[in-house]
């Protein structure tokens, strides 16, 4: 017997309803899945935030230890070179006051000037130290001025023909002619020729013979200047952290602390300019470094 209309009716109905009741279980499933997503992502992103805010704290923490511990050092420094430098300074005068004294012995003035050139050398390291300190706290200035490169040249090999002839090496400057004029820091042209002089005064044996030069080269109008020995030269894989702070030659080296180049490194830099070596194993080293030529300008002054 076939079912009535209303019996239909309501077998639809009772379908339907349970339909609506799957897809509303369904819905609400999602709705809490979402609910859950979201409450994670917000659990997430506040635990992300409080960390960032951690980490930004140390840091802001960490820096202002660092600058304290620069402060510190920088001002340990200077307390220490200043205390240093007086009685170096007072050896100094002495010795050159022995030197020009009338009627000393000659080996008398022989142990003047060694004990002259030691002093110096150490006034040198202070102030090599100091310069270290500088660069790592972003005070080193420069003062540029118009400078003759040949008599830059000409006064650093004079400072160090004492220091040459101790150890019986030939010190001289080439003339190649005027190399002209740089707008540069003269002392600090002096420092860097100095500390590649002095460089080659340490690893040129007896009778070698050091060179100093400058020409013109560049399409930019540079002036290269060079420091050629004719010492032991340097290893490959050394040329590659020569320039580096604390680098040494020789692994067990102790004739300096492998300052020097790096600062001499700095100081080309910063003007601006470029420095380089060329060397091979007993054949010696050649070192350069270019300045620009330019016109002084007194509101390029630092």
């Amino acid at each position: 017997m076939g079912r009535s209309g209303a019996e239909r009716q309501a077998e639809g109905d009772e379908r339907l309803r349970v339909e609506r009741q799957t897809s509303d279980r369904a819905i609400t499933g999602e709705r809490l899945r979402a609910d859950a997503a979201t409450e994670k992502g917000r659990s997430h992103h506040q635990a992300s935030a409080k960390s960032s805010a951690e980490l930004l704290s140390q840091e802001q923490e960490s820096h202002q230890k660092t600058k304290a511990a620069l402060t510190t050092r920088e001002e340990f420094l200077a307390i220490v070179s200043h205390d240093l430098r007086n009685p170096l300074n007072n050896i100094s005068m002495a010795t050159q006051n022995l030197l020009e004294e009338p009627g000393v012995a000659t080996d008398v003035k022989e142990i003047a000037s060694s004990i002259g050139r030691s002093a110096g050398e150490m006034l040198r390291l202070i102030e090599d130290l100091l310069d270290i300190e500088r660069i790592a706290v972003g005070k080193l200035t420069l003062h540029f001025e118009e400078h003759d490169v040949g008599e830059i040249i000409k006064r650093a090999v004079e400072e160090l023909q004492g220091a040459a002839a101790s150890k019986g090496v030939t010190l001289e400057a080439e003339s190649q002619g005027e190399c002209g004029y740089v707008v540069c820091d003269g002392s600090r042209v002096m420092q860097v020729l100095s500390n590649l002089i002095g460089n080659a005064i340490k690893f040129t044996p007896a009778k070698g013979q050091i060179c100093v030069s400058c020409q013109k080269t560049g399409p930019e109008g540079e002036v290269q200047i060079s420091v050629s020995d004719t010492g032991e030269g340097i290893a490959p894989e050394k040329i590659k952290t020569i320039f580096e702070r604390f680098s040494q030659i020789h692994n067990q080296d102790r004739r300096g602390i492998g300052l020097g180049l790096y600062i001499a490194k700095m100081m080309v830099e910063e003007h601006p300019g470029r420095i380089w070596v060329e060397s091979k194993l007993g054949e010696g080293s050649t070192f350069h470094f270019t300045l620009l030529l330019r016109s002084a300008d007194p509101g390029s002054q630092q």
